[in-house]
């Protein structure tokens, strides 16, 4: 069977970088706070102390938190790329099973299984993996062929079929179009024993 590729994570590269970038607003609102600490207004003009203490506490806690969100995100990514491009991952191919797709709002993971694989991912949720859910664009649908990669529970690339006429049409079969022609299709074997039409 014929796969396209709709993620691997050797070509989407570190992906969570936006995470830890928005540290940097932190960081920076931290750096004006620093630099105007001895002029900002009301309460904190008559403590300067107070705004001195505030100002870089307010600092130090965007850098941390941006050094361990960028160490976080980046050393997951690192993790599973040396195990996609050294071959320290697991395969399975077969029809997606049992899935339940992630409501529009979140508050939910999107999970599917194949075989005896399962997977469950968000949109929302901070990860190197593929994570696109249905309800936001994903490829993912219950009985679709595909053939996942993956590292744990972390899908590193996944393919799924490029889906031939004839089979999409059997994927739609059982629609209310179908069963209508269904009611008028006679079998041959019937045909012959129907009664000719009166001639007038």
């Amino acid at each position: 069977m014929d796969y396209r590729t709709v993620f691997d994570i050797t070509e989407a590269g570190y992906k969570s970088w936006n995470f830890p970038a928005h540290g940097l607003i932190i960081v920076a609102t931290g750096v004006v706070l620093v630099l105007l600490r001895r002029r900002l207004p009301g309460w904190w003009r008559k403590h300067p102390r107070a705004s001195s203490v505030f100002a870089f506490v307010f600092l130090g806690f965007g850098v941390v938190w941006t050094l361990g969100a960028f160490l976080g995100t980046y050393s997951e990514y690192t993790h599973l790329r040396r195990a996609a491009d050294g071959g320290g991952v697991t395969v399975v191919e077969g029809l997606v099973t049992q899935f339940k797709p992630m409501p529009a709002t979140g508050h939910a993971m999107e999970r599917f299984c194949v075989r005896d694989a399962c997977f469950e991912y968000s949109d929302y949720v901070i990860t190197a993996g593929f994570n696109n859910t249905s309800s936001h664009g994903g490829p993912i649908r219950e009985g679709l062929p595909v053939r996942v990669t993956f590292v744990g529970n972390t899908i590193v690339k996944l393919e799924v079929a490029k889906l031939t006429r004839m089979t999409a049409n059997q994927r739609v079969e059982g629609s209310a179009h179908q069963r209508t022609l269904a009611r008028w299709w006679v079998p041959s074997s019937l045909r012959s024993s129907a009664p000719p039409h009166p001639r007038r």
